[in-house]
C-alpha cells in the first residue's frame, strides 16, 4: 500500500500469482491473504501416508518415530500433477505465476514443479510460469516466501517478483543443533563426520545449510554448548543489525520459546516466529533438534 499527493491509500494492483510447496510452512492465514496456492508433500509412515496439512500433529508424529526408530518414514515431493493443480490455483486473474520450492538438491518438488510448468504453459498460451529453486530449507524458506509475497504485494511484475527473491536469498541464513542422531544419517548430502562415535561420544553436531548441502561447524558435547555455538554465529553474522528470525523445533518447544527469549534479548528482533520443523527434515534431524532461520532487514 502507498499513499497518493492528497493522502489517500491505494492498494497496487498485484500482477502475478504465487504457488510454495508445503515445506515453506505459512501460516494459513498468511496464505489466505496473499491468496498463496500450496502444493502439498506426502508424509509417508510405514505403509501410511497423510496429505501434508497445517492441522497435522507433527510432535505426535515425532514421538511415534522415536518410539520407532528404525521404522520407514519419508517425505514425499509434490507430483507434478498436484503442482499443475497449484499453478491452476495460482494463476486466477494474472497471467504470471511464480512457483517457490525447497532446495533442488535435496527435492524432487523443483523438477516436479518443471514438469508442471511446462505442461500448463502448452496448454495455457500467454501465461508465464517461472519455478525458482530456492536453495534453502524450512524456516529460510518461510522468510523467502514471505518476501515473494511481499514484492507481489508492492504490485511488482514477475521479474521483479524473481529480484526481490534474489536479493533476499543473499541475506538468508540458517543453522541448527541437533540432539539424536539416530536417523540424521538418512538426510542427503550431510557431511561425512563419524555418527557411531558421535553417538557413543554423545555428541550435539551443530550444522549449517548451503549450496544444496549441510556442513557441520561444531561438535558440541552437550545440547548447552551446541545453543551457545549457534548464538556465536547468530553474533558474528548479525552483530547490531535488526533481523527476522524463525526458530524451529522438533518436539522441543520450551527448548525453542527459551532460545527465542534470549535471541530477544541479544538482537536487535524485528520479527520472530516459532514453528515445528517441517518433517521434511525434522523426520530425521530428531526429537529436540533446533533450527535457526534469520534474515538481515
Amino acid at each position: 500500500m502507498f499513499a497518493d499527493a492528497s493522502g489517500t491509500i491505494i492498494e497496487p494492483a498485484r500482477k502475478v500469482g504465487l504457488a510454495v510447496d508445503s515445506c515453506a510452512l505459512l501460516p494459513p492465514e498468511f496464505v489466505s491473504i496473499n491468496a498463496i496456492a500450496v502444493a502439498q508433500m506426502r508424509i509417508n509412515f510405514g505403509e501410511e501416508e497423510f496429505v501434508d496439512s497445517p492441522n497435522l500433529d507433527y510432535p505426535k508424529l515425532y514421538r511415534r518415530v522415536a518410539r520407532n526408530p528404525n521404522i520407514r518414514a519419508w517425505v514425499s515431493a509434490p507430483k507434478p500433477d498436484q503442482w499443475f493443480a497449484a499453478i491452476n490455483r495460482a494463476v486466477s486473474n494474472f497471467d504470471a505465476v511464480v512457483c517457490l520450492t525447497v532446495a533442488a538438491g535435496l527435492s524432487a518438488s523443483y523438477d516436479s514443479a518443471r514438469v508442471a510448468a511446462q505442461q500448463f504453459t502448452t496448454e495455457n498460451s500467454g501465461v508465464d510460469v517461472r519455478v525458482v529453486d530456492s536453495g534453502t530449507i524450512s524456516g529460510a524458506l518461510k522468510l523467502l516466501s514471505m518476501d515473494m509475497a511481499r514484492a507481489v504485494e508492492r504490485g511488482s511484475d514477475i521479474d521483479g517478483v524473481i529480484s526481490a527473491i534474489d536479493a533476499s536469498r543473499s541475506t538468508l541464513r540458517t543453522i541448527a543443533a541437533l540432539d539424536e542422531l539416530n536417523r540424521v544419517h538418512l538426510i542427503a548430502n550431510t557431511p561425512g563426520f563419524a555418527l557411531g562415535a558421535a553417538r557413543i561420544l554423545n555428541i550435539k553436531p551443530v550444522l549449517t545449510f548451503a549450496s544444496d548441502e549441510f556442513q557441520l561447524v561444531g561438535r558440541p558435547i552437550t545440547f548447552a554448548a551446541a545453543r551457545r555455538r549457534m548464538l556465536q554465529a547468530l553474533r558474528s553474522h548479525i552483530g547490531d543489525s535488526p533481523v527476522g528470525f524463525v526458530v524451529l523445533h522438533v518436539d522441543a518447544k520450551e527448548r525453542a520459546e527459551s532460545i527465542a527469549a534470549e535471541i530477544r534479548s541479544r538482537f536487535d528482533c524485528q520479527y520472530m516466529n516459532i514453528s515445528d520443523f517441517h518433517p521434511f527434515i525434522g523426520l530425521y534431524a530428531g526429537r529436540g533438534a533446533i533450527g535457526i532461520a534469520w534474515q538481515k532487514l
